[in-house]
């Protein structure tokens, strides 16, 4: 075969292979989230020496950390600009001690956020430890109205201090709702880190919550466990939920409501027979307490009774 036939003939076998091969589009790969920093300021309105903390990073003691003419950060900012989506916690003294704000915001002076609920001492220049995390899915502040933000401050103090909030509370936790942008979720997080849900009497609140729920003291193992519950966090509202949901918490819900459908129905407390017969029923038939209503209302006793 003369050379330039030889060519054609290649060529030609190498259209015809790579003809028969598939075409690969590069996918498009998964948006990366993007990143944040919050960079903190010496000076109010963003000014005078400034420290850039990103992303996930967390600083235990700002003496430690120092600027370009080796002076601590410790008590010196006043004012933060956060970029991006994260939201930063400051604390009052090193090691994440002491008192704690969220800033979910950029803030050109930090003295519009008062330390403690009596307004004498701010956050300008009292941020010792910090902490930067990514911000949840959403907004990245909240955005109240007032009367919402009120409910939510009521709602959270009675589950986590089971009380009412008084008017200190109640005006401080407004402020960063409102201000602040804070979320509910923010706003239970800064009631559990207070004094007050840290000092509670723990034995206590167990043997109160399972008087009012079992009618009875706990056991040594169900105090130890729970006052271990208690002092990761756990609220008595979400104790109390806790022993409703148990085996022996549902079966004495079960009882109540028959005793309850008895005493409206026949206006007699149900009978040994009666009681075990609708506990069967509400496990292994799935009654409510509509339906054992209905069931005694078809009984002849039921028929029999004075018409009114």
């Amino acid at each position: 075969m003369k050379p330039l036939l030889r060519l054609l003939a290649t060529l030609c076998l190498a259209f015809a292979f790579n003809s028969t091969l598939p075409t690969l589009t590069a996918q498009p790969s998964a948006p990366s989230r993007p990143a944040g920093r919050a960079i903190f300021f010496t000076e109010r309105d963003y000014r005078g020496d400034s420290l850039v903390v990103e992303d996930t990073a967390t600083i235990e003691n700002l003496e430690l950390i120092r600027d370009s003419r080796n002076r601590p950060f410790n008590d010196r900012f006043r004012s933060v600009r956060i970029e991006g989506p994260i939201r930063v916690v400051v604390f009052e003294h090193s090691q994440f001690r002491g008192a704690a704000t969220w800033l979910n915001r950029t803030t050109p002076d930090l003295s519009a956020y008062s330390l403690g609920q009596q307004n004498k001492i701010t956050w300008d220049r009292a941020i010792s430890s910090l902490q930067v995390e990514p911000a949840p899915a959403g907004p990245l502040f909240s955005d109240w109205k007032a009367r919402d933000a009120e409910r939510a401050i009521r709602a959270a103090y009675r589950d986590v201090l089971n009380r009412d909030p008084d008017p200190d509370g109640a005006r401080f936790y407004l402020g960063r709702l409102l201000d602040a942008g804070w979320s509910e979720n923010q706003l239970r997080d800064a009631i559990r880190r207070g004094d007050e849900f840290r000092s509670r009497d723990l034995e206590a609140i167990v043997r109160r919550v399972y008087r009012e729920v079992f009618s009875r003291d706990p056991d040594a193992s169900g105090l130890a466990a729970y006052t271990r519950a208690l002092s990761r966090g756990q609220t008595e509202a979400e104790l109390r939920a806790e022993l409703r949901r148990s085996h022996e918490g549902d079966a004495l819900s079960v009882t109540a409501a028959i005793t309850r459908a008895y005493r409206d129905i026949l206006k007699r407390d149900p009978d040994p027979i009666g009681l075990d017969n609708y506990r069967r029923l509400v496990r292994d038939k799935a009654w409510d307490e509509p339906r054992i209503r209905e069931d005694l209302r078809r009984s002849p006793e039921y028929r029999q009774l004075p018409q009114r």
